[in-house]
This record gives C-alpha cells, structure tokens and sequence, in this order.
C-alpha cells in the first residue's frame, strides 16, 4: 500500500512538472509571436515603435598611433580601395553613436552597430553619391531601428535600400598589426 502512494505521488510530481513545462513554453511562444507580429524582420517599423532619433553625428579618423584602445577591443574592420579602416564598437555603442555615415574614397558606407543584440550591417550606396541617409532611431523589441530615407526598419531587416558592404570583426591588437597605416575611428567627446 505504501509503495503505491509514492508511485501515485511520483506521478502527480511529474504530471505537475510536465503541466509547469508546458504552461511556460505557451507563455514563451505568446510573447515571441507578438514581437514578431508586431516588428517583423523583412518589413518597415510604425514609427510609433521607436523610442528616439539620434541624427547622425560627424566622426574623425585617427592614425594607429593616436588610438587609445586596448588590444584585445573588438573593431569592424573595412577595406575601401587601398585604405584599411577600424571602427571600434567602444566608440560606437553611446547614445547617437551607433551609425557612422560618411564618403570613403568617392564611396558613401554607413557602418551600423548595436550594442544590445550584437549585430553589425555596413550598408553602401553608389560611387559619386552623397552621404547615405540613414540614422539611428532607438530601439524595437531590443533591436536597433534605422530610420533609412525617412522610413524606419530594424537594423536586421532585409529589404532596406541599400546594398550590404562587406566588414571583418578582429581585435585592435590584430587589426593594427596588419595595417599601422590604417584609419581608426575617433572617439566622440561629448561636451
């Protein structure tokens, strides 16, 4: 008799852990699909979504030298023509740091970072043209949103108007060994 009842209990303990289980992977699913309804990868944000827009600040280069970084600091790297360029995510992951947009060698490159989901998309425009027009526009389900020409999308989405530019990630330590003649990305000392 005794050993049916811890048979018995034993089954309501794992009945009861199943039912916990499954209640949660419910739970998990729900929220998931709501993010992805609400802020799909492959489609334009509401703007109503966004928490803030940051334009676009300028940003200066300095020589390997004059970088203050440790080595093991992670960078994007690019090459562009015969330059070799490093953006340290350290200078890129404060508040309207996120996106650096400028003309490198008659080539309009905007190199986007967000520190929250890790991920990083250079974009490119067409050789002669301007500045690309985009900018950061806070943050969607943790993700970086974009506002590109004035439409905002997740940094992740695949049908922004912009061509991908190939990047490498390295540590500072690599990267300068390689090229001591490069350009790295400055630091932004806000006033």
């Amino acid at each position: 008799m005794a050993k049916v009842k811890y048979i018995t209990a034993g089954a309501g303990v794992l009945l009861l852990a199943a039912l916990l289980a499954y209640g949660c992977l419910l739970v998990t699913d729900h929220i998931a699909l709501q993010v992805t309804e609400q802020y799909p990868d492959d489609e334009m944000l509401q703007d109503e979504f966004l928490d803030g827009q940051f334009e676009t600040p300028e940003r200066s280069f300095v020589t390997v030298g004059e970088a203050n970084l440790d080595d093991q600091d992670e960078v994007i790297t690019l090459n562009i023509g015969e330059q070799h360029y490093a953006f340290p995510k350290r200078w890129m992951n404060g508040m309207s740091e996120h996106v650096v947009s400028e003309v490198y060698e008659g080539l309009p490159i905007a190199v986007t970072y967000c520190n929250e989901s890790e991920c990083v998309r250079v974009f490119q425009g067409q050789p002669g043209e301007e500045k690309l027009d985009i900018m950061q526009a806070g943050l969607a389900a943790g993700h970086m949103a974009i506002l590109v020409k004035g439409k905002s999308y997740l940094q992740e989405a695949e049908n922004i108007p912009y061509g991908e530019y190939p990047f490498e990630l390295m540590s500072w330590g690599e990267w300068k060994t390689n090229h001591p003649d490069g350009q790295v990305l400055d630091e932004i000392l806000w006033e």
